[in-house]
C-alpha cells in the first residue's frame, strides 16, 4: 500500500508540474504577443486629421508625426478640398494645421502644426525589408473611433494598384483598414514605419485586402515637400512600351518635343535596350529607373534604330508643365 500511496503521489506532482508548466508557457506567450507594446510605442506619433470645408467638417483621416518640429503626413485624399485642416494629438491637443505640400500622384501630403512643443516622430524602417507573412499592425480613426488598433501580416510587397488614372505600387496587408485609417502607420513589430496606410477593396466578399504606401516612397515624398514644398519628379520625356515580344529593348512609342530626349536626338520607333549599361526589359523597370535618378544627372541610354546601337546621353530635367501634359511619359 505505502508503494502504491508513492505512486499516486508522484503522479499528482507530475501532474502538477505539467499544469504549471501549461499556464506558464501560456501566460509566457501573451506577455510576447507585440502588438500591445508596438501600439504603445506608435500611439504618441499618431494624430487625428480632420478636413473642413467651409466650416463644416467634411471627413476624417490619420496623420503620423514625421519631426519633433511638428511636420505630419497624411493622405491627400484625407485633406483633398480642405478649407481648414484641424489636428488632434495623442495627448489630446487640437491645432489648426497649415498645409506644407501634397502629391496627388502618391496620394500623400504634409501638414504642419505650430507651437505644439517638441512631437514624438515615427521610426521609419526600409519598406525593402519586408516580405509576406510579417506581422505587422494598423493604427487609425476606424470610421471616427481614434487610436483603433488592428493586426495582420504582409499579404504582398508590390502590388501595382489603378486608382483615379494612377498606378500605385503598395503593399498588400489583411490588417482591417477602414475608412479613417486613411493616412494612419502601418508598423513592423519594432514598431518602425513600413507604409502609409491608404484604401482598401470594399464590395461584397471581399475581406482583408487593404493598401499601404511604403514607407520608402513616403520618406522621399516628405522630404521634397518639407524641401520644396512640392515634389520635384525627374522626366527625360519618352513614352516607352514593353509589349513588342521578341524585341531588343523598350519600344519608343512617343517623344515629346523639346524634351530631354528629344534634344538628345532620340527618335519615336526607336528601341530603348539599356540605361547606364543595364538592360531594361519593362515599363516599371524603365520608370524606376527614372525616378530615382537626380535631376540634372545624364544617363546612357543604349539604343536599337534599325540594326543599329547608338550610345545616346540624355541628361534627366525636371518634370515640367509640358511633362504635366504628357501624362504617360517619363
Amino acid at each position: 500500500m505505502a508503494k502504491k500511496s508513492w505512486q499516486v503521489w508522484m503522479i499528482g506532482l507530475l501532474g502538477a508540474v505539467v499544469g504549471a508548466t501549461a499556464v506558464r508557457a501560456g501566460t509566457s506567450s501573451q506577455f510576447n504577443w507585440p502588438v500591445p507594446r508596438i501600439a504603445r510605442r506608435a500611439r504618441p506619433s499618431v494624430a487625428v486629421v480632420l478636413n473642413y470645408q467651409k466650416g463644416r467638417l467634411r471627413g476624417m483621416g490619420t496623420g503620423v508625426v514625421v519631426n519633433a518640429d511638428g511636420d505630419i503626413v497624411t493622405n491627400y485624399h484625407v485633406v483633398e478640398h480642405a478649407t481648414r485642416v484641424g489636428v488632434a494629438l495623442a495627448n489630446g491637443r487640437h491645432f489648426t494645421a497649415t498645409l506644407v505640400g501634397t502629391d496627388p500622384p502618391t496620394d500623400l501630403a504634409v501638414v504642419h502644426v505650430a507651437h505644439a512643443g517638441p512631437l514624438t516622430p515615427v521610426r521609419f524602417a526600409s519598406s525593402k525589408a519586408i516580405v509576406p507573412g510579417d506581422l505587422v499592425v494598423a493604427i487609425g480613426n476606424s470610421l471616427g473611433l481614434t487610436y483603433s488598433v488592428t493586426a495582420g501580416v504582409i499579404s504582398a510587397t508590390n502590388r501595382i494598384v489603378a486608382r483615379d488614372g494612377q498606378l500605385y505600387h503598395l503593399i498588400q496587408t489583411d490588417a482591417a483598414i477602414n475608412p479613417g485609417n486613411s493616412g494612419g502607420p502601418l508598423l513592423n513589430t519594432l514598431g518602425q514605419l513600413i507604409g502609409i496606410n491608404s484604401s482598401k477593396i470594399s464590395q461584397a466578399g471581399v475581406e482583408g485586402i487593404g493598401f499601404a504606401i511604403p514607407s520608402n516612397v513616403v520618406k522621399a515624398i516628405v522630404g521634397q515637400i518639407l524641401a520644396y514644398g512640392a515634389v520635384r519628379r525627374p522626366w527625360v520625356g519618352v513614352a516607352v512600351d514593353g509589349t513588342h515580344s521578341g524585341s531588343p529593348g523598350l519600344f519608343v512609342a512617343a517623344v515629346v518635343a523639346n524634351s530631354p530626349a528629344a534634344r538628345a536626338g532620340i527618335r519615336a520607333g526607336d528601341f530603348i535596350a539599356k540605361v547606364n549599361g543595364r538592360p531594361v526589359h519593362t515599363v516599371y523597370q524603365w520608370q524606376s529607373v527614372i525616378s530615382q535618378t537626380p535631376i540634372g544627372k545624364t544617363l546612357d541610354l543604349t539604343i536599337w534604330r534599325g540594326s543599329s546601337a547608338l550610345l545616346i546621353p540624355v541628361r534627366v530635367a525636371e518634370r515640367s508643365q509640358i511633362a504635366k501634359s504628357h501624362a504617360s511619359t517619363a
